[in-house]
C-alpha cells in the first residue's frame, strides 16, 4: 500500500515487499502508470473510515461509495519506508474529510456556522471530555470536539490540517459542536493544567480537562480556552 495525498495504491504484488526495492519501484514508474496497472482507491470516494483497532499492527475500514466495504490490516511481517508511518496513517484515516451530504441536523449546524463567519480562535489535541478523548477546536462561537483523535505524537500537524483544509462550517457540520450559548453553567478548576465543567441547557454535565499530553497550534491555547469559559460566566478558583 501506498498512500498519496489523493488515495491508497493497493498493489497486489510481492515484487516490492521490502522498503529498499518500494523505493525504487516509486522512483522508477510513473505515478500513473502504477495507478493504471493497480487498484487506486480515491479518498474522494470515501463515505466512512474508522480505525478499528490502534495501535502497532493497526486494522482501518473504509465504506465507499455504492456500498463497498474495504479493510486494511497491518502484518507482523509487514515493513514501511517510516517508523511513524503507521501512526500517521491512523491520523490520516481518522480525519479524513468526507464529501457526502451531511445529515439534516448537522447541515443546519453548517449553515449557521457559514452565516455567521464563525472563525477558528485555536485548538488543542487530546483533550478529555467526560474520560473520552477528542481533539478540540475553539470557535467564537463554540466548541467543537473532534472524536476519535489518535495520540498526542502528531497532535499539531493534526490540527492544523484539519483547520486548513477544511471550512469551519464543515469542521462544525462534521463533528460534535457545543454552542456558547448552550452553556447554562461553567467553573473552570484549574488553569494548567486546564481543567473544568460544564452543563447545557438540555441537563448534560460536561467534564472537561487536558490529556495527560497534548499538542496545540499556538503557545496561548490555554489562555483562549480559558477565555472562552470566562465569556460564559465561568466561576475560577480562588
Amino acid at each position: 500500500m501506498v498512500v498519496y495525498q489523493s488515495g491508497l495504491l493497493l498493489m497486489a504484488t510481492h515484487s516490492a515487499s521490502n522498503p529498499k526495492d518500494l523505493r525504487r519501484l516509486l522512483a522508477s514508474v510513473p505515478v500513473e502508470d502504477l495507478i493504471r496497472r493497480h487498484r487506486f482507491v480515491n479518498f474522494a470516494d470515501v463515505t466512512h473510515a474508522k480505525v478499528v483497532k490502534p495501535g502497532v499492527k493497526f486494522k482501518v475500514a473504509f465504506d465507499l461509495a455504492g456500498g463497498e466495504q474495504l479493510e486494511i490490516a497491518d502484518r507482523w511481517t509487514g515493513e514501511s519506508l517510516g517508523k511513524d508511518d503507521g501512526t500517521m496513517f491512523q491520523d490520516l484515516v481518522r480525519n479524513l474529510r468526507y464529501t457526502g451530504p451531511l445529515p439534516e441536523a448537522a447541515a443546519a449546524e453548517a449553515a449557521r456556522t457559514w452565516a455567521e463567519d464563525a472563525m477558528v480562535l485555536d485548538a488543542m489535541s487530546n483533550v478529555k471530555v467526560n474520560d473520552v478523548d477528542y481533539d478540540l477546536v475553539i470557535l467564537d462561537t463554540g466548541l467543537v470536539f473532534v472524536a476519535d483523535p489518535g495520540g498526542f505524537q502528531h497532535g499539531e500537524q493534526r490540527l492544523a490540517s484539519l483547520v486548513e483544509n477544511n471550512p469551519v462550517f464543515e469542521i462544525v457540520g462534521r463533528n460534535w459542536m457545543v454552542w456558547y450559548e448552550q452553556i447554562v453553567d461553567a467553573r473552570i478548576i484549574t488553569n494548567v493544567p486546564v481543567a473544568g465543567e460544564l452543563e447545557l441547557y438540555d441537563g448534560r454535565r460536561l467534564s472537561l480537562k487536558e490529556g495527560k499530553y497534548i499538542q496545540s497550534l499556538t503557545d496561548d491555547t490555554r489562555q483562549v480556552l480559558c477565555a472562552a469559559l470566562r465569556s460564559v460566566g465561568a466561576t475560577e478558583p480562588t
